[in-house]
C-alpha cells in the first residue's frame, strides 16, 4: 500500500516517527507533515498565500517526506494532488492528546482525515489520551497496524473515517478495544482575562473539562483502559429533519 502519514504536532515529533517506523517494514510511506506543531487549527486550509515546502531525509524507512508550512489539511491536499498521489490510505497521528467529543471540531489531527476522505481516501486519526507518567505509544502503534490491516480487505464505507483514541498506559495494561460513539467534551471557564506588563487587558482561550458521565462513549472507555474508535463522517445533513424541513412548503 502506498500509505501517507500526517499529524498537526509536526514532522518532528515523536508519534509520527513511530508510525513511519512501523509501517515503512511493509508497505511504501510518504510524510508530509506541517513544519511546526499547530494547535486548534480543525480542517483549515490555507488560502491566503503561498505555501512553502521543504523535502527532508528522516531516515526512518520512508520513501519521501515533506516538512510543510501549513496546516494538516494543506498537506493532504498537496500529497493527494501534488507530492505523491496515488495514495491508499492516510494516517494522522499519533496524536499526543485525546481528540474526543466537542474537540474533534478544532483538530488538525482529524481535519487531515476529514479532508483525506472528501478525496476519496480512507483515513484514520490516531491519538493518545493525556497521562501522568510519560507518554507509551506502543499501544497506539499497535491498534493503528491492527486496523490498517483490516481495511487492507475491508473497504471503509464511503465519506466514513475513523477516530481511534488509546489510552495513555503501557500496553499491558490496556483492556481491550470498544467501538463507540462520540461524546461530548465540554469546558468550563473558558476565558481568562489577562494584564500585560504595560497593564493592557488580553484574553486567552482554554478552560477546564468537565467530567461526562455518559457511558459507552470515548471520554468514558478511556476512563477504564479500552481503546475508544469511533466512525465519523463527512456528511453532517440531518437527515430526519430534513425530512420535517420538506413538509414546511405544504405546511
Amino acid at each position: 500500500m502506498r500509505i501517507l502519514i500526517t499529524n498537526d504536532d509536526g514532522i518532528s515529533a515523536r508519534g509520527i516517527r513511530e508510525l513511519i517506523v512501523e509501517f515503512s517494514k511493509t508497505d511504501e510511506v510518504y510524510v508530509v507533515a506541517p513544519h511546526y506543531r499547530l494547535v486548534g487549527v480543525g480542517g483549515g486550509v490555507t488560502f491566503d498565500k503561498p505555501l512553502r515546502v521543504e523535502e527532508v531525509s528522516l531516515s526512518l524507512g520512508e520513501k519521501k517526506a515533506f516538512s510543510v508550512f501549513g496546516t494538516p489539511a494543506d498537506c493532504v491536499i498537496l500529497a493527494i494532488d501534488m507530492l505523491v498521489k496515488d495514495l491508499d490510505i492516510v494516517i494522522s497521528g499519533i496524536n499526543d492528546e485525546p481528540n474526543v467529543g466537542d474537540d474533534i471540531r478544532f483538530s488538525g489531527t482529524i481535519g487531515a482525515c476529514r479532508e483525506a476522505t472528501f478525496s476519496g481516501i480512507p483515513s484514520i486519526g490516531i491519538s493518545l489520551e493525556y497521562g501522568d507518567r510519560g507518554y507509551f505509544y506502543e499501544g497506539a502503534v499497535k491498534v493503528t497496524r491492527k486496523i490498517v490491516d483490516y481495511i487492507r480487505n475491508n473497504p471503509l464505507p464511503t465519506g466514513v473515517f475513523l477516530n481511534i483514541n488509546v489510552p495513555n498506559v503501557p500496553i499491558e495494561e490496556i483492556k481491550g478495544i470498544k467501538f463507540v460513539k462520540l461524546g461530548r467534551r465540554r469546558y468550563k471557564d473558558r476565558v481568562h482575562t489577562v494584564l500585560d506588563p504595560y497593564g493592557k487587558k488580553y484574553f486567552w482561550i482554554g478552560g477546564v473539562p468537565l467530567r461526562e458521565e455518559e457511558k459507552e462513549t470515548e471520554d468514558s472507555v478511556l476512563r477504564e483502559n479500552y481503546i475508544a474508535i469511533t466512525p465519523l463522517n463527512v456528511d453532517e445533513t440531518d437527515y430526519s429533519f430534513l425530512e420535517v424541513m420538506k413538509r414546511w412548503k405544504r405546511e
